[in-house]
């Protein structure tokens, strides 16, 4: 969980540095050599892979294909080991049902070989069926908050190769690469790269 977090820490931060370089190129500041030769040195984000991979392409379906070939890999990138929380979520719970269920049969055992009900011989089972469900549930609780968030700021990832995607299409068949209005709004947009990011 720590790896990963700090990985998508740092695509959030490299990210928004290449909006910014992005917002250059749009806005007739730069051109996108400059942001390509940008991308060359940040390959640890998927934004930038997007930018590499597409150089050269100049028609739309051809975009949509890199770009559809780059947003696999990096989410599935992204996305590795998370099955291992989620098998956190999904089997904590059971296994603490499991030692609940095994602390209740030890006492009725336990009040079947004394032949009695007393409360000394069943309260050791009862507690122990009590602990095995607080270390379930103080397992799944955290795994699933975690999990939750990390899945999310995946999804946001995903959102913003798409968006990406969309900018470049916009502007295929452009030339030196430009882009319409369309694709400068839609970088514009606050949920595409700023305060929605991460």
């Amino acid at each position: 969980v720590w790896d990963k977090g700090r990985t998508l820490a740092g695509i959030r931060k490299g990210h928004q540095e290449f909006w910014q370089k992005c917002d250059a190129w749009l806005e007739g500041h730069s051109d996108r050599q400059a942001l390509e030769s940008w991308s060359e040195e940040h390959t640890d984000l998927p934004l930038a892979n997007l930018i590499l991979e597409t150089r050269g392409v100049d028609n739309a379906p051809a975009i949509r294909r890199a770009s559809e070939r780059v947003s696999y890999l990096e989410i599935e990138n992204l996305e590795r080991y998370l099955i291992l929380l989620s098998t956190a979520v999904t089997i904590s719970p059971f296994l603490g049902l499991l030692g609940t269920v095994w602390g209740i049969m030890s006492s009725f055992y336990d009040m079947s070989a004394m032949q009695s009900a007393n409360l000394t011989v069943v309260a050791p089972g009862i507690a122990e069926a009590l602990t095995t469900t607080i270390a379930g549930l103080a397992t799944a609780i955290p795994a699933v908050i975690f999990y939750n968030m990390l899945v999310r700021k995946i999804d946001l990832v995903g959102n913003e190769l798409d968006r990406l995607r969309t900018i470049l299409e916009e502007g295929a068949g452009g030339g030196s690469g430009a882009v319409g209005p369309a694709g400068r709004d839609l970088a514009r947009r606050p949920d595409v790269h700023r305060k929605g990011s991460l």
